[in-house]
């Protein structure tokens, strides 16, 4: 199951989009804010071209734009819609049936559907402990993953927000055995302070592969694009398989232009982060609410009943993630929000307050 419940109170059928100021769509974790200026600016002015012109056919501009912002040679790059299509194409290739698969729990579920119900392979779980603010213990990691082809980590997790550091990541690079791979989903990386991003191992360590979403931290949601990053070889290989124009262009271009504007985002997390530790301090506050700590543009806290409180949020026009569809660990304990402006915040604690009010 996925976040977006409440684009049904929008209506599938897009008939009347005004309905959306109506609610806070605080179950899916997009941006609170708008894209840079200079993104908007370049897609009003060159709209109905946009519309209506085929995109250069692999990406090439993009794929350069994306080589120069991270270091990496062009040719450990592909772009792709999202990492959704990353997911179900390039990740079957890196395992078969009954191939052992270590994978996080809790974590994001597109990845254990598509190991156990599309690739068969034998998926190994390593139970996050609530005690620890369901943080990843690297020798944990490391144990979990002995005998496994494969290790898949989304930093940081969602829906825990929770996110593994640099000298984490150097303590699983020199413990990790040759013939395991890492995949690493770094959708929410920018948000993290200092960036503890693996992106700078993929050209000259094939254990390493990076799916990357510039949907969330660029504010493009709409526009699905994202990359992968890998060695030369994993990438030719995935390329071989995936057709031409999978990025429209007006997604093309609203990334590369999003991409140079990346001062604007940095300061716009720095906004995410304050606005996340007030509401974090005002959840807090409340009887039987615990937050967990987090470095994005979501939190998860606990609560008594996390289907009684997003049910009874949604009575007021707020729509929050209960944390049970991710992952039967939670027991109907843990509910995720989006960070979203300092006013719609401010309608999703008195939401809140209301729904767990005795």
């Amino acid at each position: 199951m996925h976040g977006g419940a409440s684009f049904a109170a929008i209506g599938a059928d897009f008939a009347d989009l005004d309905r959306r100021r109506a609610i806070v769509d605080a179950d899916v974790l997009d941006a609170w804010y708008p894209p840079a200026p200079s993104v908007v600016q370049e897609v009003a002015a060159h709209l109905e071209w946009l519309m209506k012109t085929s995109p250069p056919t692999h990406s090439e501009g993009l794929r350069a734009a994306i080589a120069e912002h991270t270091g990496l040679p062009g040719a450990c790059i592909l772009p792709g819609g999202g990492t959704s299509p990353f997911i179900f194409s390039a990740l079957p290739r890196m395992v078969s049936s009954g191939d052992r698969v270590c994978i996080l729990d809790p974590m994001y579920g597109e990845y254990r559907h598509v190991l156990e119900n599309l690739v068969g392979a034998e998926v190994v779980s390593l139970p996050l402990a609530p005690e620890r603010d369901f943080r990843v213990d690297p020798q944990a990691l490391l144990e979990a993953a002995n005998g496994c082809r494969l290790v898949i980590v989304v930093n940081p997790n969602s829906p825990t927000g929770q996110c593994l550091s640099r000298d984490e990541w150097e303590e699983i690079r020199r413990g990790l055995p040759e013939t395991t791979r890492v995949w690493v989903d770094e959708t929410y990386i920018d948000f993290a302070p200092g960036r503890p991003s693996v992106e700078p191992w993929v050209a000259d360590d094939p254990r390493f592969v990076v799916a990357k979403s510039l949907s969330k931290f660029f504010a493009l949601s709409g526009l699905r694009v994202g990359y992968l990053a890998a060695d030369t070889a994993f990438i030719w290989e995935v390329e071989r398989f995936t057709p031409p124009w999978s990025v429209g262009t007006l997604a093309q271009v609203a990334a590369v232009r999003a991409l140079e504007a990346y001062d604007y985002y940095q300061a716009k997390a720095s906004e995410t982060h304050a606005l996340r530790q007030a509401m974090s301090d005002a959840l807090d506050e409340m009887p039987g609410l615990r937050c967990v700590g987090s470095v994005t543009n979501f939190l998860m806290f606990e609560a008594p009943s996390a289907s009684a409180l997003v049910e009874g949020a949604r009575k007021h026009g707020v729509y929050l993630r209960d944390c049970g569809s991710i992952s039967q660990r939670f027991a109907d304990r843990y509910v995720r929000t989006a960070v979203k402006s300092a006013e719609e915040n401010g309608r999703i604690i008195e939401a809140i307050r209301r729904s767990v009010a005795p």
